[in-house]
């Protein structure tokens, strides 16, 4: 994400959720957009936390709104209140004229303070007052400015952990956390991967003669690839294929996915990304999840693979190979097929 970034409504693009956990979470954020309420959105580094921000204020503006992120990380402490707040000329050294602040660009539509977790201790104090008065000052000034804003944050950090650290304010954390949205990293909605890397496929191959297409070997791979990276990670590898290849298909080879480069299982990766528990709860809720989806579908298209492959946005022979996968696990097509109608 830039470090700043304002943008219309209009500039919004379609969201890829085809996988069941996607889908509910979109579906509960257009329910929070209906109120103006702070939200934490929390989750892994390139789990796609801006895609939920903008998701909610698409959903929460029928008119164009300003729409600003500031990436509190990237920023020096010593320019951050400046520049959340604005500033008069002659504020400070080098104030050498009036600078509106974030805060007041996003008035009437939305501010995302992304990395707020990283937000200095003393500058938290600040922006409390700020969300309790809902009135904001320009350094160098005092005058009030009223603000109606839609304030969302994110952060990969535990925020409850960072107050019993000592290192978050308890006070703004309850401020802020009204609501908490938490995404589900990449390798729990595995029906996302394949939709988002044709996304990614089309956007970068713009301009190119002939559209480059995965093999059934990269799409197996990037299916059970555990995505360490998450999304971040999925567009980066899409990017490189893309770049490598020279006779219009990429494969597992040039997406970095083949044996050599590295393919981890996801048990693996879990192990020691999450405590056991959590992880066994997230393989085992991602696999029905995703099981019970596909059945649910077939049953929807009577038995017609195709149109089933092409509703998850994957090849059928991609679909067969999932479908013997389950068979493997024990899991009875058939069953799930008569239980779904």
């Amino acid at each position: 994400m830039n470090t700043i970034e304002a943008v219309k409504l209009s500039t919004f693009k379609k969201f890829i959720s085809h996988d069941p956990l996607s889908v509910a979470l979109y579906s509960f954020a257009e329910k929070v957009a209906k109120f103006n309420v702070p939200v934490i959105i929390s989750g892994e580094t390139g789990t796609g936390k801006e895609c939920i921000a903008r998701h909610i204020h698409q959903h929460a503006f029928h008119q164009p709104a300003p729409y600003v992120a500031v990436n509190c990380a990237a920023i020096p402490e010593n320019m951050l209140e400046a520049m959340l707040f604005g500033f008069e000329k002659g504020a400070f050294t080098g104030a050498t004229h009036r600078q509106a602040g974030k805060f007041e660009l996003a008035n009437g539509g939305t501010l995302l303070l992304d990395e707020i977790g990283d937000l200095p201790y003393a500058l938290q104090a600040k922006l409390l007052r700020v969300l309790q008065e809902k009135t904001v000052e320009r350094l160098g000034s005092h005058q009030s400015i009223a603000l109606q804003v839609r304030l969302l944050t994110a952060t990969n950090k535990d925020l409850l952990e960072e107050v019993n650290q000592g290192r978050f304010r308890e006070d703004l954390y309850y401020r802020l956390a009204v609501i908490n949205l938490e995404i589900p990293p990449l390798r729990a909605r595995r029906l996302d991967i394949l939709p988002l890397a044709t996304l990614f496929l089309q956007r970068y191959s713009q301009g190119l003669s002939v559209l480059p297409r995965f093999t059934v070997e990269a799409q197996r791979k990037m299916f059970e690839h555990a995505w360490p990276g998450n999304v971040r990670e999925l567009e980066n590898r899409v990017q490189r294929g893309i770049v490598l290849s020279s006779d219009g298909t990429i494969s597992a080879a040039l997406l970095g996915l083949d044996e050599k480069s590295g393919v981890f299982a996801a048990d693996a990766i879990l192990s020691h990304t999450v405590p056991q528990r959590r992880a066994r709860r997230i393989r085992e809720h991602g696999r029905a999840a995703e099981s019970q989806y596909i059945l649910d579908l077939l049953s929807r298209f009577q038995g017609n693979k195709t149109k089933t492959a092409e509703s998850l946005g994957i090849t059928t022979r991609a679909l067969r190979y999932r479908l013997a996968s389950l068979r493997q696990q024990g899991i009875s097509l058939e069953e799930g097929l008569n239980s779904g109608r």
